[in-house]
């Protein structure tokens, strides 16, 4: 089995139907050949044994068998191996993005360390944090009892913008996501926007879309993905009791409707 294999691959159905092969494979073969495909790229090979590949399709026919194997091709350093190409292509771009994500990881776990360093408050200089987005910091020697009230509140505001942040599927950019998030937080209560990422977060998850499609957090907040239908929670159907004296009053013009209804 392959090291640190992905656990899924591009699946391009267009290509998948429009390929000629495909297009020639009977209900049996084509099953068995969606089985290779799921086989291979697990383990990076099947095996080109005839009596071996057919018992891992299950058993399939001997015809389906060997339009399976024509399918793929020699394995170049394993003779007793087979490939299919356009897998080999799939895994080769997951590398490549793998890299160029890990890559870009790096560097901007340098340009926050960076911007710390540079941060750090020197003598008769300020420092600068994420709260100053919140509530500016007051120049006055003696804080007021309303300005203690205003860290306070910060303080609470910030542990929420975490606790959201958390619960999005993607973290990455934390300090842009935080005021993205801060300033989402000015306009939905805590309590509407954490259960709407919680739900976004269970769509990902039930989609099983791969971390590059997911938006970065700083993104998605900044431009009120929390609004999105399918995210937003309708309203409870409320039922109102009504006498009997009322309902029958009210059969007559129902019925006049639905008739009315029924015309056009």
């Amino acid at each position: 089995m392959i090291a640190s294999k992905s656990p899924a691959f591009q699946f391009y159905a267009a290509d998948y139907l429009a390929d000629e092969n495909v297009q020639l494979m009977t209900l049996e073969e084509e099953g068995a050949y969606i089985r290779a495909l799921a086989y291979c790229w697990r383990e990076g090979s099947i095996p080109s044994d005839p009596e071996k590949l057919s018992r891992l399709l299950k058993n399939c026919s001997n015809q389906a068998s060997t339009v399976v194997r024509n399918c793929f091709n020699q394995c170049s350093n394993d003779g007793s191996r087979l490939v299919h190409p356009r897998l080999e292509i799939e895994r080769e771009k997951q590398r490549i993005w793998k890299e160029k994500s890990s890559e870009a990881g790096k560097r901007s776990g340098k340009s926050r360390r960076n911007n710390k360093i540079k941060s750090e408050p020197t003598f008769n200089q300020p420092s600068t944090n994420l709260g100053d987005l919140v509530e500016p910091k007051s120049n006055s020697s003696f804080a007021s009892s309303s300005s203690k009230e205003k860290h306070i509140s910060n303080s609470k505001l910030l542990e929420q913008a975490n606790a959201v942040y958390e619960a999005y599927p993607k973290h990455v950019g934390k300090t842009d996501a935080l005021r993205a998030i801060v300033k989402a937080l000015k306009k939905i209560p805590f309590g509407e926007l954490l259960p709407r990422v919680e739900k976004y977060k269970k769509q990902v998850f039930d989609e099983n879309k791969e971390e590059q499609y997911v938006p970065y957090p700083a993104t998605w907040f900044n431009k009120e993905r929390y609004n999105d239908e399918g995210l937003i929670p309708k309203p409870p159907v409320v039922w109102h009791e009504v006498s009997g004296a009322e309902y029958w009053a009210d059969v007559p013009s129902v019925m006049q409707f639905i008739d009315k209804e029924a015309t056009h």
